[in-house]
């Protein structure tokens, strides 16, 4: 949840040039790939890259699948480039792929701003390509709207089919308005993954989560101190041609986690996610994005959920037009169903900079959107007049590591008009706890 800085600055020198077409590739379809050979990676392994090709040594050079081929190195977001160069190899064809990596590692200012917490600012370090083997590693300290430091890992391909390791252990001090007090959590998750087949995801973990509450009456235990052991696992299904950005495919998921019970500590309770996002093509770079996101839960809030656990709505990552702390007064609930439309169109096509020999692909796009959203914790409340919608308007900075940043205009049902800047993709930030 962080904002990089210094890939901002990337964006004002000259232009490289984009990931270059696959025209020169044209002539050579058909004939057989005799070789295949990697340059440019001075850092990152070349298993990492070459694990990635469905073309094979072999096989007849296939267009489409060389340019999904290059897709993947860029899904893996630790190159500013990549393309193919080929050469005539006898009656063959031997490919070349030419890479330029991301910077190893940055140490940087970063800042945080949530509907929650509002900004927050400090040192960080991140690298995106730890050990050469595709390892994001990113550490930093946060002072401000909340005190914050956090360690997050994630290993996309350790073994297998895409077997995985998502670790993060965070802690937070901050003031929870909407609750009404002074909030310290500490968190420790490790999730593991693991693709089925191309497409099939599952997964699975679980979660030590510590809060404290400096005023009696806002945990589970009396002694303002909860304790919350967690399991999980979860499905789902990618076909999305793009991660960061994508013009076309679905991305489902279906996630569910036990929260005490047999595995002790306080609460007792289930929390199940339904999310669904489509992305549709409207034309050759234009794409509409639909989406939902069902929370539910189990139990009651106060007894056997903790109240900082429930869903208040409203805000940059879930209904833009209202503002959470106006909001969240008043639609929360230990359930909630999110809906999200966009309408998203190219400003500047991603491309290459370079300043002072760092090296980041990045992108300007615009988007019109719709939310809509509901929360409730009873059966009465789950009404239709307590939904709420909002609409607007926005740009998107396309980056490495975060995949956008987003500057929304937001109007509510009256026409009254918020600002929001947040960062990843609204489909994504709805999914965190502060938000």
């Amino acid at each position: 949840m962080t904002r990089n800085w210094f890939l901002a600055l990337l964006a004002l020198p000259t232009w490289l040039g984009a990931a270059e077409g696959f025209e020169t590739l044209r002539p050579f379809e058909g004939r057989t790939i005799t070789r295949i050979e990697v340059a440019g990676n001075r850092i990152t392994r070349e298993q990492v890259i070459l694990r990635e090709l469905h073309s094979h040594v072999g096989q007849s050079l296939r267009l489409q699948q060389v340019q999904t081929d290059i897709q993947r190195l860029d899904n893996l977001d630790i190159f500013s480039s990549a393309k193919v160069v080929p050469v005539a190899d006898g009656d063959g064809v031997a490919l070349t792929i030419e890479v330029r990596e991301l910077p190893f590692a940055v140490p940087y200012i970063t800042y945080d701003v949530t509907d929650q917490d509002g900004w927050s600012f400090g040192p960080a370090l991140k690298s995106v390509n730890m050990l050469g083997r595709d390892l994001y590693v990113a550490g930093f300290a946060l002072f401000g709207g909340k005190t914050s430091f956090l360690l997050d890992l994630n290993y996309p391909w350790i073994a297998g089919n895409h077997f995985s390791l998502d670790l993060t252990l965070a802690r937070i001090e901050r003031e929870n308005e909407l609750d009404g007090f002074r909030e310290t959590t500490f968190e420790i998750s490790p999730w593991f993954g693991m693709y089925l087949r191309e497409r099939g995801r599952v997964k699975f973990g679980g979660s030590y989560f510590r809060a404290q509450s400096d005023v009696p009456g806002h945990t589970l235990s009396k002694d303002g101190s909860d304790q919350l052991f967690q399991i999980g696992a979860g499905a789902g299904y990618d076909s999305r041609d793009v991660w960061g950005n994508p013009h076309e495919g679905w991305f489902n998921e279906i996630e569910a986690v036990k929260t005490g019970g047999v595995l002790g500590g306080d609460g007792d309770f289930w929390t199940a996610h339904l999310d669904v996002r489509r992305f549709q093509p409207a034309g050759a770079t234009h794409t509409l994005v639909l989406a939902s996101l069902l929370s539910l839960q189990s139990g009651a809030v106060g007894r056997s959920i903790p109240e900082y656990l429930d869903f208040h709505l409203g805000g940059a990552n879930s209904i833009r037009g209202y503002q959470l702390e106006e909001l969240g007064r008043d639609l929360y609930g230990k359930n909630q169903w999110i809906g999200t439309a966009e309408y998203r169109f190219p400003l500047m096509a991603s491309k290459e900079y370079s300043l002072l020999g760092l090296r980041a692909d990045l992108g300007l796009a615009g988007a019109l959107f719709a939310d809509a959203g509901l929360a409730w914790s009873r059966d009465r409340e789950f009404t239709l007049a307590r939904a709420r919608m909002g609409y607007g308007l926005g740009l998107r900075l396309l980056m490495p590591a975060v995949d956008m940043a987003r500057f929304d205009v937001g109007f509510d049902k009256a026409g009254n008009w918020r600002l929001y800047l947040a960062v990843f993709s609204k489909l994504e930030a709805q999914r965190f706890r502060l938000r």
